[in-house]
């Protein structure tokens, strides 16, 4: 049975138990409450919940599952947190165990996959304050690609190329015993040039962070085709164009075949 079988969907009636304080839920429980999806509202910050939201619709609807390109598994911000990057030892391998705990909850139960083998690329969405920015271990091309929508002037991503930090990030790397886990650590992280990059100097630099990330999440496929998210590199209009994502990602997370009470708010729609 996959997230999108119509066995999962609840009777409207039987839904409004939780209706309208949780506007989503899996079928494995991850949920986002009405307070936090109106973290898409204009001018607010993209709550955590809800990037893991579209994180389990990219891994759950069929209908994000781009035919000739790689597999896919996105996981939740809390996979890795910022002490497992700056942390300069660990003796007791913390890392690897909050890394697979991370990995579990992203993977909202199919435990059976938690050896990665059945995808080509995993998302790692990464969270510093008010920022997210992606990283994507590519297990097919056997690179790492650091996708930021902060220029690399700009950006603040704890990620470096230097050997400190290749020490640090080898528990990463390795991805829970993977079969590519020695090339993988070899690998160097490669910076996305992204023409619609922002800068901290603009007023709230952080308001669209959630939603570049997730714009990114949706579209980025490594180096197997040219990586293009429609944003213009003119500031007013990219604006206008992540309005329009906070609309369209609000009613893609609440109508998602994977939302349990996707049925319950088409109902309520029609009354509208």
């Amino acid at each position: 049975m996959t997230e999108s079988d119509p066995s999962i969907q609840v009777n409207p009636d039987d839904a409004c138990v939780n209706f309208p304080y949780v506007m989503f839920e899996d079928m494995f429980g991850a949920r986002v409450e009405t307070i936090a999806l109106q973290s898409l509202e204009i001018g607010s910050n993209v709550a955590g919940s809800v990037v893991d939201a579209w994180a389990h619709v990219l891994n759950g609807d069929p209908k994000f599952s781009i035919p000739g390109m790689p597999r896919r598994l996105f996981c939740v911000h809390t996979a890795v947190v910022d002490w497992m990057l700056s942390l300069e030892t660990d003796p007791d391998g913390g890392r690897v165990s909050a890394f697979e705990c991370g990995l579990k909850s992203s993977l909202a139960g199919r435990h059976h996959l938690l050896d990665l083998r059945a995808f080509d690329m995993v998302f790692v969405t990464m969270l510093e304050g008010d920022h997210y920015y992606l990283v994507v271990f590519d297990l097919e091309a056997e690179c790492i690609h650091l996708v930021d929508h902060l220029g690399d002037r700009g950006s603040g991503a704890l990620l470096r190329d230097d050997d400190s930090y290749i020490m640090k990030s080898t528990p990463f790397k390795v991805l829970v015993n993977h079969p590519k886990a020695t090339a993988m650590q070899a690998s160097l992280i490669m910076r996305e040039d992204l023409p619609w990059s922002t800068t901290r100097r603009i007023v709230a630099p952080f308001v669209e962070s959630g939603i570049f990330a997730m714009r990114h999440m949706e579209q980025f496929v490594g180096s197997r085709r040219s990586f293009f998210c429609g944003f213009s590199v003119h500031g007013a209009r990219k604006k206008v164009q992540c309005n329009y994502l906070r609309k369209r990602y609000a009613a893609e997370i609440m109508l998602s075949p994977v939302n349990k009470y996707g049925d319950v708010i088409r109902h309520r729609l029609q009354f509208v």
